[in-house]
């Protein structure tokens, strides 16, 4: 199909419903929080949340909101990009995206992340590569989720 910048966003609006967002938010937070257990016993210290901690890390992927600016907010504004919003300038849409990469992707004692093929076919990794090259760049993944 031949995209115009206007088509594609209309399209993405119809696949970045707030229900898809959610559920990716919840997939990172899955990651993250994993990620964050497995730190904290590679350190011996497996046991170092408090109960109220743990409570709150739990309402915080149940309702997939968390206060301040965080990898959540990330999310949001790179989503939002994806359905067409204006971006605010390329400085903080590069602190969103790096939020992203390093927070899934940087291992302990990496410079930089190494972000897996995969990963560009996610709800997340398609908002990323808009983010990153203009809506054109993903053309060629929405013409296979039309057909």
């Amino acid at each position: 199909m031949g995209w115009t910048r206007e088509e594609a966003f209309d399209f993405l609006k119809t696949v970045y419903t707030d229900d898809v967002m959610q559920q990716e938010k919840r997939r990172v937070f899955k990651q993250v929080n994993r990620q964050l257990y497995e730190r904290l016993d590679d350190l011996a210290i497996n046991n170092a949340l408090s109960e109220q901690v743990e409570k709150q890390l739990k309402l915080f992927k149940d309702f997939t909101f968390m206060p301040g600016d965080n990898i959540f907010q990330s999310m949001r504004y790179l989503f939002l990009l994806a359905r067409g919003e204006k971006e605010i300038d390329r400085l903080t849409t590069r602190k969103h995206l790096d939020r992203v990469y390093n927070a899934l992707f940087k291992a302990a004692g990496m410079q930089n992340p190494i972000i897996p093929v995969h990963f560009w076919e996610t709800p997340i990794g398609i908002a990323c590569q808009i983010a990153e090259d203009g809506v054109e760049a993903v053309y060629p993944v929405l013409d296979e989720m039309v057909d």
